[in-house]
């Protein structure tokens, strides 16, 4: 389609997989901007992959004009992905294990919390003295709730690097 077909060596040259993928993909590129129908790029498709040489898939594409890489519809310069705010990341493995970490903690903590609120209903109810543990409990789910959910560093992550090798004599163990 968009290789010159008066160039009588290159019509007569065997095609690749690769030549009729790239082929098949641009007909079905004009096929989404409306210059083919269903029917004709399924006839030019079972044609391309049954075509032998570049000069048989040159045929099937000769009425059609080269395909343009894509511009943006506005005339920036920066693409158009450029205004959308980023996409947040996936939850990591780490992340995910954090979270369920602190779904344990809770629920542990909270056990202990109704276990001591039904011993100090059962021994005379008269100072409420589970407010303390409950009280750190509280503090220590909402440390970890944050560690959780707090916003992580802006940086980009980079590929870890090797450790250094140790400088000066390395000791062995006897053995």
């Amino acid at each position: 389609m968009d290789r010159d077909p008066g160039d009588r060596r290159r019509g007569s040259l065997r095609a690749s997989d690769a030549d009729r993928e790239q082929f098949v993909e641009a007909l079905r590129r004009h096929h989404a901007e409306g210059r083919l129908t269903l029917e004709e790029l399924t006839e030019r498709t079972e044609r391309a992959y049954a075509a032998r040489t570049l000069g048989d898939l040159d045929a099937l594409g000769g009425d059609l004009p080269p395909i343009r890489p894509a511009t943006p519809a506005t005339g920036s310069s920066r693409p158009a992905s450029a205004d959308l705010p980023p996409r947040p990341r996936p939850a990591g493995p780490r992340q995910a294990a954090a979270k369920a970490t602190l779904l344990r903690t809770v629920v542990w903590f909270g056990m202990v919390s109704l276990l001591m609120i039904v011993i100090w209903a059962l021994t005379g109810r008269e100072y409420f003295w589970p407010v303390w543990p409950i009280l750190g409990f509280s503090v220590a789910i909402i440390w970890q709730a944050f560690a959780v959910w707090a916003p992580g560093p802006t940086t980009t992550a980079t590929a870890p690097t090797a450790a250094e090798p140790p400088s000066g004599a390395v000791r062995t163990m006897p053995r």
